[in-house]
């Protein structure tokens, strides 16, 4: 009998298998397929000795054959920055990530991975607990096809606005769920609304191990259920390195992505989880200015440059006005981030 997890009162099949292993590459634009193992050629002895030599060849295969084949090479470590929030990217090439959140979903979801397969394309899929529990069966599918698998909440509240315990019960349970199906813990989290602060993503950071991670491109697919919109505005959007967000719930999404897929890979982009761009990632400017003495870069001639000094006529920048703090986030009918 398989056991069986209590999230929120909600059973969750366990899923059999330990996971899968995420490709240290990043996929191109078609995957490059192998035409069929290797075969033995087999070599026949005549002549005096030739059957001792045979019997001899023919016990080598044999124990060549029962050998165990060596273990695959492991994923490289990913190190994510600390106390940091992705949007995009600084890489060298047209590196890109799709992501899809507020599944799974048992009709769209599965056309989605057909045709990601089909181009040889991994995207990280950000899902919601309740749908895990609803759907176990679409997350492993996910899973099993090599896509990575972040923490998107259990209900899709805006993160800021509830208790920390209540925090903890939305990520704690996902987290707990994906990994009863895929034999894996998220890495990553999606905030709902993409709603985050300093104090409460340190302390997501340090006790789930959930690194945030937002979007740059935003096709607002939620709100224009309009294939052509959705793909006209990835399109007009995309640049290296950015996170591209929109959701697998949608049928008008999902009919979009062929399109905008072979788009891209005709532009010669390539595509990557959220993993594999994050191990593609420079060194930001401000780690490096961290290194350095007191935090500031040597200058040849910094002794040589004097500040000017203020002038009457100087005024103190405006500033920004404060949004009202019960300020509610958007609605968006049928779907939200």
């Amino acid at each position: 009998m398989k056991p069986l997890l209590i999230v929120s009162g909600i059973l969750v099949a366990s899923a059999v298998g330990a996971g899968v292993a995420i490709s240290p590459m990043l996929t191109s634009a078609k995957a490059v397929r192998d035409d069929g193992p290797a075969t033995t050629q087999s070599i026949s002895q005549n002549g005096p000795g030739g059957q001792a030599k045979g019997a001899q060849g023919k016990a080598a295969q044999q124990a060549e054959a029962v050998a165990p084949a060596p273990d695959p090479a492991p994923a490289p470590a990913v190190t994510p920055r600390k106390n940091y929030t992705y949007k995009s990217f600084n890489v060298d090439g047209n590196y890109i990530a799709m992501t899809f959140d507020d599944g799974p979903n048992p009709e769209t979801t599965p056309q989605l991975l057909a045709i990601l397969k089909e181009r040889g394309i991994k995207a990280t899929f950000f899902v919601l607990g309740n749908m895990v529990a609803k759907h176990p069966e679409v997350l492993k599918m996910i899973s099993d096809e090599g896509h990575e698998i972040g923490n998107h909440s259990w209900s899709h509240p805006q993160l800021t606005r509830i208790s920390q315990a209540a925090v903890e019960k939305e990520l704690g349970n996902t987290s707990e769920a994906i990994f009863q199906v895929t034999g894996k813990r998220p890495m990553y989290l999606r905030p709902p609304y993409g709603s985050m602060k300093p104090t409460l993503r340190a302390m997501i950071e340090e006790k789930y191990g959930l690194t945030t991670v937002n979007w740059a491109v935003d096709p607002n697919d939620w709100k224009f259920r309009d294939s052509q919109k959705v793909h006209d505005a990835i399109i007009a959007q995309v640049t290296p390195g950015a996170i591209v967000l929109s959701h697998d719930i949608y049928p008008t999404t999902v009919a979009a992505m062929p399109r905008i897929l072979d788009e891209l890979i005709a532009k010669g982009y390539k595509f990557g989880t959220i993993s594999e761009l994050i191990a593609r990632d420079k060194t930001p400017k401000v780690q490096l200015m961290a290194a350095l003495p007191n935090g500031k870069p040597q200058q040849a001639n910094q002794k040589d440059k004097k500040p000017k000094p203020a002038t009457a006529s100087a005024k103190p920048d405006a500033k920004p006005a404060k949004p009202a703090a019960n300020a509610a986030p958007q609605q968006r009918a049928g779907g939200v981030y």
